[in-house]
């Protein structure tokens, strides 16, 4: 009793093996999972994560799964709630645009916890990560969302059940049933959340991870999904269609993982081409805040939803095209220091904000998911208008960043919660993965612990 849709997805996800994998797909899932610990163990250092790590035991008990940047272990389900939740919390994770979700965040911690809990190999888990990625791209890519909902929370859900449920050894019928139970387990996931600072947001993502444990493990004890929930949860209810061809064209052969983005700046990706067009106007002709009547950013709709004046908080900040765009023009920098309360509260910030308006440009709209393009035109007081356009921000497939700077990345990140003695050996040991017959060498570097 489950749909043509999931049997499709799970006999892919149950078939894929190993030796499956292009080179070029183990290496970009290596770079991905290397980028995504460090999201992780850089978002267990925030206050609220912390207390959670904390109260590990008291939510799940003692278990044998790794909580990011703490010596406690835990049950498998709340290590993924907890390391999901921070990985995203710096809004630096990496992402898909034909998804317009973040994969990996969504389905690694629930990938990494099973797989520690079931004692699986590197290969293990690096296949299950990927079957878990291409299956949530494919849904995702499916999904047009409606207006209020944030994709944090929704479709991931279905690759995060997937990984599992290929790393638990289910066959094509359970991890079918499981794909359907997971649909059927997402939560209302609120754009406002975001836009408004609240920290329930990141739990969309530690929600999912956790519930997508739970949904593998719920059908060996005989719990069963609704039959075509894919279409009901994704083109009815949280969406407002389900495109199946989208889903299922050259399922197998086309690695959507290939095609991903990593983050340089620490702040929703649809505010990355606007910085970077602010970025361009400032190098060319150098203004100050004071020098601007208006400012007009030209976007693609969903980026028009990241259009409040009203920014109470740092995190806040991050969901803000205006914000990110004062940010630039007067802090000039879009890393982790400007989301602060007392950056978004500085008097020039609000004045300038008031001045800049988001419109979208339906040609600008028409060019996705290829492109994520944005045009910044700033107005003078002098009366000079100035303008630049920005189609690929610096990060995507089509203008990658060197493996220098991702390594650089990682290191700022896993630092700031581990010494430079575990940072380093992680980034000896995480290429090694396909050769690994434990995690635990890893496992012991991501709780700073001595091996």
């Amino acid at each position: 009793m489950t749909s043509h849709t999931a049997q499709r997805l799970a006999a892919f996800a149950v078939n894929l093996a190993f030796d499956d994998l292009p080179d070029e797909v183990v290496a970009q899932a290596i770079r991905i999972i290397r980028d995504t610990c460090g999201t992780m163990l850089a978002g267990s250092t925030l206050p609220e994560v912390a207390n959670l790590s904390r109260n590990a035991h008291a939510l799940g008990g003692a278990g044998g799964c790794t909580v990011m940047g703490h010596h406690e272990s835990t049950t498998a389900h709340i290590a993924a709630l907890i390391n999901g939740t921070g990985g995203v919390s710096l809004e630096l994770d990496e992402g898909s645009q034909w998804a317009i979700n973040h994969p990996a965040v969504h389905i690694f911690p629930a990938a990494f916890a099973i797989a520690e809990s079931q004692r699986a190999t590197g290969k293990d888990l690096l296949t299950a990560f990927v079957a878990g990625y291409e299956v949530a791209v494919r849904v995702g890519r499916a999904t047009r969302l409606r207006q209020p909902v944030h994709p944090f929370g929704t479709h991931a859900i279905v690759g995060a059940a997937a990984a599992v449920s290929k790393l638990l050894g289910h066959d094509a019928q359970q991890t079918a049933q499981a794909l359907e139970l997971a649909a059927g387990m997402t939560i209302a996931s609120s754009q406002t959340a975001a836009n408004s600072g609240a920290s329930v947001r990141n739990l969309f993502t530690g929600l999912t991870n956790h519930n997508g444990i739970l949904a593998a493990l719920l059908v060996t004890m005989g719990f069963t999904g609704e039959p075509n929930a894919l279409d009901v949860v994704y083109g009815q209810i949280l969406g407002e269609s389900f495109v199946v061809a989208d889903l299922l064209d050259d399922l197998g052969s086309d690695y959507f993982i290939l095609r991903n983005y990593f983050k340089l700046y620490a702040c929703s990706r649809w505010n990355h081409a606007p910085i970077e067009a602010t970025a361009a106007l400032l190098e060319q002709a150098p203004f100050t805040a004071e020098d601007v009547a208006s400012i007009t950013v030209w976007t693609y709709s969903p980026a028009t939803r990241l259009t409040s004046r009203a920014v109470p908080n740092g995190y806040a900040g991050k969901h803000s095209i205006l914000y990110n765009v004062a940010a630039r023009i007067i802090y000039g920098a879009n890393d982790m220091t400007v989301y602060t309360d007392e950056h978004v509260r500085d008097r020039r910030v609000q004045a300038l904000m008031g001045r800049i308006a988001v419109e979208e440009d339906p040609a600008l709209t028409a060019m996705l998911p290829d492109v994520r393009p944005a045009r910044v035109e700033v107005a003078l007081n002098t009366g000079e208008i100035i303008n630049a356009t920005v189609e690929r921000p610096r990060g995507g497939f089509d203008n990658p960043l060197r493996d220098d700077e991702l390594v650089e990345k990682f290191r700022q990140l896993a630092g700031m919660a581990l010494s430079k003695d575990h940072v380093d050996a992680l980034i000896d040991l995480l290429p090694q993965l396909p050769q690994m017959e434990s995690l635990e060498p890893i496992s012991t570097q991501l709780r700073g612990q001595q091996r």
